[in-house]
């Protein structure tokens, strides 16, 4: 029996990530990306194999090994190349991997610079992300290659899917992500008005994507609303595992950042042990706090601190030591019912032990609290 499309490109994704690996690291790697899909493995394993009998040449000019050619020749293109744009992006030596055509630019940052391409193999549009590995050091090839094995190791609809990834003349490296056609979450919450209980049921399977990559000891900690796209089918969907740190054998590793530039974009959602600099507090109710943050901005249409005017400073002190303040946008409004907010308000407590145990107990609580709502409005 054939494999399934979505494990081929789950096959692709993990194998890419595996060829950076040594080969004593491979097997483990393999073993803990594939979980308990044995098919998966089994595939994987197959083209570690094929590879090394071509002596590393498996790659790239190998796509039809994991896409089907039937369908690919007769799709449309439902988005048209700018033939401008794809000359300028050469002139200007940009890398992509082969088989990648440039559309338009999606977003540049510290992290890297992303691009729509048009998957020549397959017709689909996809973001390729690609880093400049120069002056990273070691340890910003690391967090590279992290989010390389979250991405591949990590299935949930509520994320976006890494389709390959992989190094380009020995100084980029690149992600290769189905393309979300849509509008960043707080975008997408002020276009259709939404009122509180719809953006919690928005975000809940984010929350429940969130508690699986916990399960698998990764914390991702750059939780925020343009990290979280919503695309034309109304789902919401998280990206960028950039910043995210994983926990070995019960301890959690240590990954620090500098509160510089990379970071000012993101001082509103940092919990306030991220923003007091104890990296040791860091861990999956850092991540209930960001997400409660995100939470409350889009309720109540600003952050839970007032924090326009501020120095860097006074930012850090307020976020580490003010008392968020309380919601008050009206039920009617389309604000938090006191329930609800009392959850959210829980999750924004300063320190990790005030807050819910974990994300699977903030998504039990912000569900109870939903059916409360519910339950009183049924009554009426």
């Amino acid at each position: 029996m054939s494999s399934q499309p979505t494990t081929i490109r789950r096959a692709r994704a993990v194998f890419q990530c595996a060829l950076e690996l040594t080969s004593d690291e491979r097997t483990p790697f393999v073993q803990d990306a594939c979980g308990g899909d044995e098919e998966l493995r089994r595939l994987v394993l197959k083209l570690l194999a094929l590879d090394e009998d071509d002596d590393g040449s498996f790659g790239a000019s190998n796509d039809d090994t994991f896409q089907s050619r039937q369908a690919h020749e007769s799709r449309a293109d439902p988005l048209k190349t700018d033939q401008s744009y794809a000359r300028s992006f050469i002139a200007r030596r940009m890398p992509l991997p082969h088989g990648y055509t440039p559309v338009r630019e999606l977003g540049e940052g510290g992290s890297g610079h992303v691009e729509l391409c048009r998957e020549n193999a397959s017709g689909d549009h996809v973001a390729v992300k690609t880093i400049d590995l120069r002056g990273l050091g070691q340890g910003g090839v690391d967090r590279v290659r992290r989010e390389w094995r979250i991405m591949s190791s990590i299935a949930h609809p509520a994320l976006v899917s890494l389709r390959a990834a992989g190094t380009l003349e020995e100084r980029f490296a690149y992600l290769v992500m189905d393309f979300i056609d849509g509008l960043d979450i707080r975008a997408h919450v002020e276009t259709h008005a939404l009122d509180a209980r719809e953006v919690v049921r928005l975000l809940l399977p984010v929350a429940e994507a969130l508690a699986l990559a916990h399960a698998h000891g990764v914390i991702h900690r750059d939780l925020k609303p343009s990290n979280i796209l919503v695309g034309g089918d109304g789902r919401a969907r998280l990206l960028d595992f950039g910043a995210a740190r994983i926990s070995v054998g019960g301890a959690v590793s240590i990954h620090h950042h500098t509160l510089t530039g990379e970071f000012v974009g993101t001082l509103t959602y940092m919990s306030p042990e991220q923003a007091a600099g104890h990296a040791r507090d860091v861990d999956g109710r850092t991540d209930v706090y960001q997400l409660a943050v995100v939470l409350y901005e889009l309720i109540e249409g600003r952050p839970p601190y007032e924090l326009e005017g501020l120095t860097f400073a006074e930012t850090i002190s307020t976020i580490v030591r003010a008392k968020p303040t309380p919601m008050q946008r009206l039920p009617e409004e389309g604000g938090a019912d006191p329930k609800l907010a009392k959850v959210i308000l829980k999750a924004l407590a300063k320190r990790p032990n005030g807050r819910q145990d974990d994300m699977e107990a903030f998504i039990r609580a912000l569900s109870r609290a939903m059916r409360g709502v519910a339950d009183a409005n049924s009554a009426d």
